[in-house]
């Protein structure tokens, strides 16, 4: 049983010098550094071997907080989280000493409860804090996007705690992991000439366009715009979007193998016959892409086949010749 302890004791340790470092030094870094190595692009892209003009990049246009959090919530946590560790050191892993047990004792126990409070109260999205814009302000953002401009969305801390330990919704992992946790690109909705809807792929629901601009509302984004999108095929897009919201649309529409790093589907479809029916966000926006003329150089790896929201928007890329359309979506 000691044993046991001691080895919680470590891992709630590391826990918190990471926390601790991430807060102090590194806070403009969303999800683990640790796993940063994931979001890099790999350096044999297609841009690499394409003529200079017609290279293309991604540039954030645009940030929006639908909601915020206070740090001071995350120090509390940790302090509380700290003082759960000293006592449980001091109280079953050092060499037992009568004086000042009962202290260690009653520290651990208001720890502990005080913790799970904050907790309590934190999945209860208590600490969240909504960005109450008016319909005025609000249009001023939203006007500023256009069609193909590329939505990576990010949560804060607690938000993402309690998706995932209140709300069971696995796919927000990627939030507290990565930069950004989801990604969207803005397009034309085929039935509703003008209206921007976002194309996408969400879990239990795969690739779809449920959701329009003002959805962004409640949410944390940055805006990405891709250089010399006037090289992109409009009407491949529309296309693209057609063909993939009318083989997904169910449980098995998202690509969960995708989602583990195990394989992807067909990242380059030369025709409206050869999309998929399953893929993860990112896969979505990269394979639309690529029909309408932009290969990127977020390729996935041998061995690790997963690519991120970030990998994506940060990615160079090459405008290329697409085939006219081929087949009927």
């Amino acid at each position: 049983m000691k044993k046991i302890i001691k080895l919680l004791i470590i891992l709630f340790s590391l826990i918190l010098i990471y926390e601790v470092v991430h807060l102090v030094f590194i806070r403009d870094m969303n999800g683990w550094a640790v796993l940063s190595w994931i979001e890099d692009v790999p350096e044999n892209g297609p841009s690499t071997n394409a003529r200079p003009e017609d290279v293309g990049t991604f540039e954030v246009v645009q940030s929006f907080k639908g909601e915020e959090t206070s740090g001071v919530f995350d120090f509390i946590a940790l302090l509380l989280l700290a003082s759960v560790v000293i006592s449980s050191q001091m109280l079953w892993v050092r060499k037992k000493k009568k004086s000042f047990n009962r202290s260690w004792k009653y520290c651990f126990i208001i720890s502990v409860s005080l913790f799970c409070l904050l907790t309590f109260f934190g999945l209860r999205g208590f600490f969240i804090k909504k960005n109450d814009l008016s319909d005025q302000e609000w249009d001023q953002v939203s006007n500023k996007l256009r069609v193909g401009d590329v939505i990576a969305y990010s949560k804060e801390k607690w938000s993402a705690r309690r998706e995932l330990l209140a709300e069971g919704k696995a796919t927000v992992i990627g939030y507290r992991l990565f930069r950004y946790g989801h990604l969207a690109i803005v397009v034309e909705d085929p039935g509703n000439p003008g209206r921007k809807v976002l194309f996408t792929s969400q879990g239990q629901k795969g690739v779809n366009i449920d959701e329009d601009i003002e959805t962004l509302r409640t949410h944390n984004w940055e805006a990405w715009r891709l250089d010399k999108w006037d090289r992109v095929n409009i009407e491949k897009i529309k296309q693209g979007v057609v063909s993939c919201r009318d083989k997904s649309g169910h449980f098995f529409g998202y690509d969960y193998s995708g989602m583990f790093s195990l394989w992807n589907e067909n990242l380059k479809p030369e025709n409206v016959k050869d999309f998929g029916d399953e893929y993860i966000c990112s896969t979505a926006v990269v394979t639309l892409l690529y029909f309408a003329g932009f290969e990127s150089d977020s390729t996935p790896r041998q061995g690790l086949d997963l690519i991120t929201p970030y990998q994506v928007v940060r990615a160079k890329g090459a405008f290329i010749e697409t085939p006219n359309i081929i087949g009927n979506p």
